[in-house]
């Protein structure tokens, strides 16, 4: 994957035919297989990455060239509109003479996540390329947040950090009252109706978790886990997730 030579705002995908390995019905879907996983997994990336700022890359276009009998397939994903991010809204807000608001918390952490490094850690271990997933579905509304998707993605992290013997509250990745507050609020249907995760009253009579607060939580723990899994050699566990 590079950068278009004609526009640099295109990422050019450039995927090797098949060797006659499978028939020509066969080899285009499995094509298509390998491209929407990737943009899936480029749109949960950018997703973890810049929030709501990114909208998301999509297949702009196809071309097939024949050379020395094999065939070379490009995509050609399109480019990421942008918004406004954290920093561009704390600067206009402070250039119109008001107080700088402060910022998201583990938004320099998030500023630190390469794509190189993401795509090695979503090829290598099915967790992580679910995690990033969530992410991008939590996301996909334009004010609230898909608390079912981000209270998955956080158990990804438990439960991995659990294989490990280790927990997110003694690693100081969140507090208690932290994660009690967004379990609390993603299960309470009286606070969000049909989009809690239970259906039984939870008693709870006001949120204890904004929907920013929560989705800069769930960003903040799941790129933590990533720069740790980074940070880790592989031992037993991880070989064991990535045979699976």
């Amino acid at each position: 994957m590079s950068e278009d030579p004609d526009d640099s705002d295109q990422l050019l995908l450039t995927l090797l035919g098949l060797d006659g390995e499978m028939g020509d019905e066969e080899e285009s879907a499995f094509v298509w297989a390998k491209i929407e996983a990737l943009v899936e997994r480029l749109n949960g990336i950018g997703k973890l990455r810049w929030g709501r700022a990114f909208e998301g890359v999509s297949i702009a276009g196809l071309r097939s060239v024949d050379e020395d009998g094999q065939v070379t397939q490009h995509v050609i994903v399109g480019p990421a509109i942008e918004h406004m991010l954290p920093e561009d809204y704390a600067d206009m807000v402070e250039r119109l003479g008001n107080p700088r608001p402060a910022l998201p918390d583990g938004l320099d952490l998030i500023n630190e996540l390469r794509l190189a490094q993401l795509l090695r850690l979503a090829d290598s271990l099915p967790e992580a390329a679910r995690a990033v997933h969530l992410v991008a579905l939590m996301l996909q509304g334009d004010e609230e947040i898909d608390w079912t998707a981000g209270f998955a993605a956080l158990e990804i992290v438990e439960h991995h950090l659990s294989s490990r013997e280790l927990k997110g509250q003694d690693l100081g990745w969140w507090t208690k009252r932290e994660r009690e507050n967004f379990r609390a609020t993603a299960n309470s249907p009286e606070i969000l109706g049909h989009s809690a995760r239970h259906g039984k009253p939870s008693g709870l009579l006001k949120a204890r978790m904004t929907t920013k607060e929560a989705s800069w939580f769930v960003r903040r723990v799941v790129a933590r886990w990533l720069v740790f899994l980074e940070d880790q050699e592989p031992d037993s566990a991880d070989l064991e997730l990535i045979e699976r």
